[in-house]
């Protein structure tokens, strides 16, 4: 029956090029190739071997045609009855005429192609120049920027899209990125490629049929595959495209993966157009195939079957692949094309695709999707993650993002502003359609969900749910790396408290023993940036947040953010068991009082009150501020205003990157106060609950031109910070100060 069933099968696998051919034949055109056999043929031996005979002759002749069958059959049966004459006649009257033209073999201009680009992967580690990101020219030479070359164009795009206030904020972020890339990126280890840029630019416009290639198409296309480890290897391994409709994604996904099958020298590639319905998994794929039997050369080194598009010479392969037909799980992928991601149900078809990778040296995953229909789907969360990279709270290098859609507040009814998510309007996508939806809605306003879904790229509940209060661009904008002249966040913290011991400061402390973090913040209300110099008015913020090390992973997937990233490189730092013990927090408020000046600690009363009566007994001054509106409104007012005129100075931690986005300064109505909150359970803020602590007591007790602080300890003795980061005893003090737990400015 298995045997039955497998010749059945291989009977109905028809290639592409058969089922054209028996269309043509059916049809009759006049075109070069053989005309259909008659049926009765197959049982008059004689004339059947008679029609083979002349069906070959005249056509290695290239004089038959799909529309000569009647003549042929005529031609054979006058030779089997002897009938000279006659058949001189049919020959002359039906085949003197003009030969059809000679076919376009591969082997020209698209061997010279698939060529160069070997020859550039094989000169990689030549043009390679470790103190530089742009590689060298395959002659040798410094890149010269030429006006109309690829790598110049995606430089420019980058540049226009940073400085254009048609731009959305994402996509800034994503360029404002991809130029610091490809000023610094071979500190990191990532080089910009300039022939391998040129090289899929040329691919797209010969032979993938784009001949008017968009700037956009351009930055993201180089990007992909002109980004190189100094192995040799692409930096991106992952892309995410997101758009609203009809701006051309298929078409370029669908040159991603023609590029993939038929230039990128992996052997026994599998490239596959994914996605979880059958035909939504065919639409990229059948763009590809359009194109290959658009292009001669193309069509003669591709062979086209019904679902398949094979490369014979490095035995690859481009299918269709849907989950809803066969478990993805099987495959060795090294190209996927995800198709439209938001309509995919869960994550489990992505991990097994992704997964099937770990075996390719270099496989290349690109989504392309509009934006979801809700929140509660896992292209949501990817896209969510996708924004954290871009704004640098989550370090990905091998991701690419680059999301077009509009900003929060924007009114998504102005086609000036639709511009941000639809980077084709006015070439794939009409203008007028777009006013005419817009015109729509204005009669049938129950159409904006969809309109926000597909024209301005946006989820619809987004627009619905409560904004943060403090955007990434105003967070970015208080980074003090150019102040302390350090790029890395943990060395510009270091080198900050190195040269602030002395400087008058305020704890604030924000417990969290379980579900939330707990948050310690020394807030400078003056800071010095560099040695021997005088403590500048601007208000800097360090903050160090702890976690119970049980459960983190788990906290990790349900809060989408990578705690164990953030764990490892000690912008979170974990204490044993699955909750916090407080002694840990107290000595590590001592050790601050000990290094640093400060001046006072304030802390949020539910869970510190009995650590902070120690702390007031040893020495430390420790004051509640109970997280109500009457006591919150100043600090968080200062707060604020200290982000939005950029006298608030950071150094770009991460964590609280992240908390400082989660934020909303709720107003009370009955009092007309302000105090931070969620936006939601999982977006924490403890880090900026403490900063907004740490500023009560700093608005309640400014520092007034005091001395170093001394504190009696346990033993009796007096102690002060020795400015490096250690305690120096003391010799005998004033008497009236003698007694434990006092403090002393002298």
């Amino acid at each position: 029956m298995s045997r039955r069933k497998n010749i059945s099968e291989m009977r109905g696998r028809v290639s592409a090029a058969t089922a054209t051919t028996r269309e043509k034949q059916e049809s009759k055109i006049f075109e070069l190739g053989f005309p259909a056999t008659p049926p009765y043929l197959w049982n008059n031996k004689p004339l059947y071997a008679i029609w083979k005979k002349y069906s070959k002759w005249l056509y290695e002749r290239r004089l038959l045609a799909y529309s000569d069958g009647a003549a042929l059959l005529e031609l054979c049966e006058a030779e089997l009855a002897g009938q000279a004459e006659r058949k001189k006649t049919i020959l002359h009257g039906t085949w003197k005429r003009p030969r059809f033209p000679e076919p376009v073999y591969a082997g020209s201009s698209l061997a010279a192609f698939i060529e160069r680009v070997r020859q550039e992967r094989d000169s990689f580690s030549d043009r390679l120049r470790p103190d530089q990101t742009l590689m060298l020219e395959e002659n040798g030479m410094d890149y010269d920027w030429a006006t109309d070359d690829a790598t110049t164009i995606a430089r420019q795009y980058a540049r226009e899209t940073l400085a254009s206030p048609d731009a959305g904020v994402l996509m800034k972020l994503a360029c404002e990125r991809w130029l610091k890339d490809i000023e610094e990126g071979h500190l990191r280890g990532a080089y910009w490629d300039v022939v391998a840029a040129r090289n899929v630019v040329t691919y797209a416009k010969k032979f993938g049929g784009l001949d008017n290639i968009l700037p956009w198409e351009v930055w993201v296309l180089t990007s992909m595959f002109a980004f190189k480890r100094a192995s040799g290897l692409r930096k991106h391994s992952e892309i995410w495209l997101s758009m609203g409709r009809k701006n051309g994604k298929t078409k370029f996904a669908s040159i991603v993966a023609q590029f993939l099958l038929i230039c990128d020298q992996e052997k026994y590639a599998e490239i596959y157009a994914a996605s979880t319905v059958r035909e939504q998994s065919r639409i990229v794929w059948r763009d590809a195939r359009r194109a290959v039997g658009d292009n001669p050369e193309l069509a003669a080194h591709v062979t086209r079957w019904v679902d398949e598009l094979l490369v014979n010479d490095t035995d690859s392969k481009f299918q269709p692949l849907a989950s809803e037909d066969r478990s993805f799980l099987g495959v060795r992928a090294s190209g996927i094309i995800a198709d439209e991601v938001g309509v995919w149900a869960d994550r489990n078809a992505w991990d097994a695709l992704v997964q099937s990778t770990v075996s390719r040296t270099q496989p290349l995953t690109l989504a392309i999707t509009t934006a979801p229909a809700h929140k509660l789907t896992f292209a949501f969360e990817k896209f969510s993650w996708a924004e954290r990279i871009l704004r640098g709270i989550v370090l990905a290098d091998h991701v690419f993002a680059a999301i077009f859609r509009i900003d929060d507040g924007d009114d998504p009814k102005d086609i000036v502003k639709l511009r941000k998510a639809n980077p084709s309007l006015g070439v794939t996508l009409r203008e007028e359609h777009i006013v005419k939806q817009i015109s729509e809605l204005e009669e049938s306003p129950s159409g904006l969900n969809n309109f926000l879904q597909f024209h301005a790229n946006i989820t619809p509940e987004r627009t619905l749910q409560r904004q943060g209060s403090i955007s990434p661009k105003s967070w970015d904008k208080c980074s003090g790396f150019d102040l302390i002249g350090e790029t890395d966040s943990k060395k510009a913290v270091t080198k900050f408290l190195q040269l602030n011991t002395d400087t008058p400061c305020y704890c604030g402390i924000d417990i969290g023993l379980r579900n939330d973090f707990t948050a310690v913040c020394l807030l400078f209300p003056k800071g010095r940036f560099s040695e021997g110099a005088e403590p500048i008015d601007r208000q800097v913020v360090v903050v160090q947040c702890f976690a119970p090390e049980v459960g983190l992973l788990e906290k990790e997937r349900s809060w989408g953010v990578p705690l164990s990233v953030w764990a490892r490189t000690d912008f979170l730092q974990l204490l044993p068991g699955d909750m916090i013990d407080l002694r840990d927090i107290k000595q590590y408020v001592v050790d601050l009082n000990t290094r640093f000046r400060v001046m006072e600690c304030g802390f949020d009363p539910w869970q510190f009150p009995s650590q902070a009566a120690q702390l007031n007994e040893s020495g430390i001054t420790c004051v509640s501020v109970p997280q109500v509106y009457s006591q919150l409104t100043a600090p968080s007012q200062e707060f604020l205003s200290a982000v939005q005129r950029c006298s608030l100075v950071h150094f770009g931690a991460p964590l609280l990157a992240w908390m400082a986005g989660n934020v909303v300064f709720v107003e009370s109505e009955k009092h007309s106060g302000l105090k931070p909150e969620k936006l939601s359970p999982n977006e924490k803020i403890d880090g900026i609950a403490s900063i907004v602590t740490a500023w009560h007591r700093y608005l309640a007790n400014p520092p007034r031109g005091v001395a170093r602080m001394y504190f009696m300890g346990e033993d009796g003795e007096w102690s002060k910070a020795d400015g490096k980061g250690g305690i120096e005893k003391m010799p005998p003090l004033p008497e009236q100060v003698h007694q434990k737990g006092a403090t002393y400015n002298g």
